[in-house]
């Protein structure tokens, strides 16, 4: 991206400009989870993956994201756009965020909710807030099942409760900041939530 670092793409099928956004959480590699469910992507429309612009310590390619829309939302916009959207701020995208990340997209719902309409939020680090997702259409709660699966649960029936369109999935055997079986279960998420 001009002026940032670079974002990791995968293409989708019928080329045309990726509709998923991946947000990483703290000390993470966005390019590395993208490879995690990069058939499910590629089937789906494709997907840009957005690492943080903060240094991690000593970690040459792990990178911090923040949770401040004002910061992010211009990055993402920017990869949008290097990916070959031509008018990025209205392209029909999907933010699917892992960790902060999904504190990061419940900060964009709550800015932009007509802008950011279906969201996936995995193993979100406090439980979600429904008057910050209340603008969303559709809301897919992710954990792996040695994660937080009770607290994004929770927040299906919360969201549900309130009447936005939610459900929860689960990747089996693992622990937060990994993804087990991403192709199968991220193309179980992404064919719901396009649905909705």
């Amino acid at each position: 991206m001009p002026f940032d670092l670079p974002a990791s793409i995968v293409k989708s099928a019928d080329g045309r400009p990726p509709r998923i956004v991946f947000l990483p959480g703290l000390c993470s590699n966005a390019g590395a989870y993208l490879w995690g469910f990069a058939e499910a992507a590629r089937a789906h429309g494709g997907a840009v993956a957005i690492d943080g612009d903060k240094p991690c310590g000593g970690l040459q390619d792990f990178r911090s994201i923040s949770s401040d829309p004002k910061h992010e939302e211009p990055r993402i916009q920017a990869a949008l756009a290097a990916a070959g959207h031509a008018t990025p701020a209205s392209a029909d995208v999907i933010l699917v965020g892992y960790s902060l990340g999904a504190t990061l997209i419940e900060n964009l719902v709550k800015a932009s909710p007509d802008r950011y309409p279906r969201v996936v939020l995995i193993g979100s680090p406090r439980d979600p807030r429904l008057d910050w997702l209340k603008g969303a259409r559709a809301v897919a709660t992710m954990s792996c099942s040695f994660d937080v699966p009770r607290r994004m649960k929770g927040a299906v029936r919360m969201l549900e409760g309130a009447g936005i369109r939610s459900s929860y999935f689960e990747m089996p055997g693992c622990t937060h900041g990994n993804l087990a079986e991403g192709d199968r279960v991220f193309s179980e998420v992404l064919t719901w939530i396009t649905s909705s």
